[in-house]
């Protein structure tokens, strides 16, 4: 919603359709809450039809060539053609009450995957479609040839998807401050106060949680540090917890800094992630400067926490670069702008 809002500012009649309302609760423009079969106990029966565990998210790349997204087997495949023909009918109700979807000029279909994957859709549409990625569904799922082959280009918000498939185009992820997010200025911990230093997993496992924990309290005997967890929380309430940290850990692995770190870079707070070297390379060459992380690395996750400890004296600093940072290289306007002029280009050929 926050790009689609920025389209509006620009002047475009931008509209966001959501197939299923999400767990969490996000600003909303044209829900469909089509038949959930999304529910736990579906995801159940899909795991069985395909033979497959749950597996636990891990920050971790996917290598090789992309995935082309198919159904398992004759029995998977009749699972999604039944959750296709329940979902249809709405999702034709709500484009003849918009004017009907040749009344569009572009659709950006998120993630790959949109109500155009529909056969009696796809097949029929003359309007130029753009795909977007962010998240895990390029790694996980693959992308899907029906809706990818009638792309005219392909944006992602993250970098290894670039490494999976080339033809995507980068862009950094756009950020803007909720308007519930404090407004505070930072402060370094005073001489005999404690460090507070924050951690907001979303998955343990995926962000490296245990082992960051493990470090921090090994160091704790020689320095005095407070571990502030910050997890599942209203969002109000875990940036309010952030905003007391004095360093802010965002993960370790493969993928690099997410939201919650712009979220504490943004609060001025000196932020640590682990980046791997080619993508820290790429970043820097991206926004023409250098990143304003602290770097963490699995391999010496005590050492480098010391490092940070002993350095207390260039937080302030740090902090005001990271904020700065942000704002130059995250904006939403700026962002946005960067991927509408490349669709312009496009559909000027």
């Amino acid at each position: 919603m926050r790009l689609v809002h920025e389209e509006r500012r620009r002047g475009h009649e931008s509209r966001l359709i959501t197939l299923l309302s999400p767990m969490q609760k996000y600003e909303e423009d044209i829900a469909l809450q089509l038949p959930a079969l999304n529910l736990p106990q579906m995801k159940q029966l899909r795991r069985l039809v395909r033979g497959t565990a749950k597996t636990p998210i891990r920050n971790i790349r996917h290598e090789g060539d992309v995935k082309h997204w198919k159904p398992s087997n004759a029995l998977d495949g009749a699972l999604f053609r039944l959750r296709d023909a329940l979902w249809l009918p709405g999702v034709k109700r709500t484009l003849e009450d918009l004017g009907g979807l040749e009344s569009f000029d572009l659709i950006i279909a998120d993630g790959g995957h949109d109500f155009t994957r529909f056969p009696q859709l796809l097949s029929q549409t003359t309007v130029p479609i753009v795909t977007m990625y962010y998240g895990s569904d390029m790694r996980t799922r693959g992308i899907i040839s029906a809706v990818q082959g009638k792309a005219i280009c392909t944006f992602t918000f993250e970098y290894d998807h670039t490494l999976l498939f080339p033809e995507a185009q980068f862009l950094l992820y756009p950020y803007q401050a909720p308007d519930y997010a404090p407004s505070v200025e930072y402060a370094p911990p005073s001489q005999h106060e404690a460090i507070r230093i924050g951690h907001a997993p979303t998955n343990r496992i995926g962000k490296g949680t245990a082992e960051i924990l493990a470090a921090l309290e090994r160091i704790q005997s020689d320095f005095p540090v407070e571990i502030v967890m910050i997890e599942n929380l209203p969002h109000a309430e875990a940036l309010r917890r952030k905003a007391t940290c004095h360093v802010f850990i965002d993960q370790i692995g493969e993928l690099g800094y997410g939201v919650n770190a712009l979220e504490s870079l943004a609060m001025g707070i000196p932020t640590a992630v682990e980046l791997m070297p080619d993508f820290e390379q790429f970043l820097e060459q991206h926004c023409g400067e250098p990143h304003p992380f602290a770097l963490l690395r699995r391999t010496s996750l005590e050492a480098d926490l010391r490092d940070i400890l002993q350095n207390m004296s260039n937080w302030k600093s740090q902090g005001t670069i990271g904020q700065a940072w942000v704002r130059r290289h995250h904006s939403i306007h700026r962002i946005v702008g960067v991927y509408l002029g490349r669709i312009e280009e496009m559909l000027r050929k």
